[in-house]
């Protein structure tokens, strides 16, 4: 393609990038699971060879290695729903709670803005009769998703079991398609994309545990209930990138805001959180994830953007480590070089001098002639 003319070339691109995206969108179920096992699987070879150099046959030490993963999958799907059917129940018996607030804000805003007090009832009865219907289909809503998502994890577990289990033949594969005498390039490839994807996956484990334990304190000083869930909900949510603690702060706000008498703690939970996430965007996470994946801040957020509009809050999860191995492919090859520079932080890295990677740059302070 590199002799046709830049006419044919673009629509070729764009041809591509549409059929890229098409096929996206139509295999999402079948793709989805995959990727997600194959990062996963990555994740667990390191115990699953280390099991094996005791001596465990293969196939005990896939069984062995899934079975230790289930159990910790499990334990907090079932603990996520219990506490989430808690929250609800209590929102529910806060009922009294929620119809005096009415009451007082129905009074303020006639006395304020003039308002007739009937047509402020009922308004705010709706309003509340919404909220409450909302809260029904929390409930219900986590223990669907609860049963859709014990539903998918049998099919990324099978998954995870067979490339665990065949892993040395999915490596030789990758070896036959890059041909003999590109072998050691394919074997540092694999190798590379390993160490990025466990590195990645462990280091925002670290980091999902640093903020649960730092949300925890605050949210304990604060005395909100159901403290610990809350905070380790919202920590998890870090995992999408930039506005996930934010969405985390939400549930146990307005869970305040409805079983509280003040809103004081609500305003106290969002000084936690704003402090939380402003320690996590500036020194935790990039003095433990950045460090390991390689990816700047507008082409994150375009991905996360991109990513969510295929494959919904999925994508949005897997978007940083995917966006972090296609740049790590695009650094292999010399004429996609620039591409990867792009997508990584070299590309927003002051310091970082172009020129030695490309050659010589335009002087920006000499004007076109």
């Amino acid at each position: 393609m590199s002799k046709l003319p830049l006419t044919v070339k673009i629509p070729c691109y764009l041809l591509s990038i549409v059929l890229v995206v098409l096929i996206l969108i139509f295999s999402k179920d079948f793709l989805l699971p995959i990727i997600l096992a194959a990062l996963l699987s990555l994740l667990l070879f390191p115990l699953f060879r280390r099991l094996t150099k005791w001596k465990f046959p293969t196939v005990l030490a896939v069984i062995v290695t899934m079975l230790i993963v289930l159990v910790v999958i499990i334990g907090t799907a079932l603990i996520i729903s219990k506490e989430i059917s808690m929250v609800v129940t209590d929102i529910g018996n806060s009922s009294g709670k929620i119809n005096d607030k009415i009451a007082a804000l129905q009074n303020y805003i006639s006395t304020r803005f003039n308002v007739d007090s009937a047509t402020a009832l009922n308004w705010l009865s709706n309003s509340k009769d919404k909220l409450l219907a909302i809260s029904g289909e929390v409930a219900s809503g986590a223990l669907s998703l609860t049963t859709n998502f014990m539903g998918g994890l049998v099919v990324v577990m099978v998954y995870i079991f067979c490339f665990l289990l065949y892993n040395r033949s999915f490596r030789s594969f990758a070896f036959a398609l890059m041909g003999s005498e590109r072998q050691d390039e394919a074997s540092s490839i694999i190798g590379n994309i390993q160490k990025l994807v466990q590195n990645y996956l462990i280091g925002l484990i670290t980091v999902i545990f640093i903020i649960g334990v730092c949300n925890s304190i605050g949210l304990l000083i604060i005395g909100v209930d159901h403290a610990i869930f809350f905070a380790f909900f919202a920590a998890m949510m870090t995992i999408v990138p930039y506005i996930g603690i934010f969405l985390g702060a939400f549930l146990p706000i307005i869970y305040i805001l409805l079983t509280k008498d003040s809103a004081w703690p609500a305003l106290g939970v969002f000084g936690v959180f704003a402090t939380v996430q402003f320690l996590e965007s500036n020194f935790i996470t990039p003095k433990i994830v950045g460090s390991k994946v390689s990816v700047n801040p507008f082409v994150a957020i375009v991905a996360l953007i991109i990513a969510g509009e295929l494959w919904g809050i999925p994508g949005m999860l897997l978007s940083i480590p995917m966006t972090a191995i296609l740049k790590l492919l695009l650094d292999t090859r010399p004429k996609t070089r620039a591409l990867g520079y792009f997508l990584g932080s070299e590309f927003t890295d002051k310091k970082n001098d172009p020129a030695k990677l490309f050659g010589k740059q335009p002087d920006e302070s000499v004007p076109p002639k």
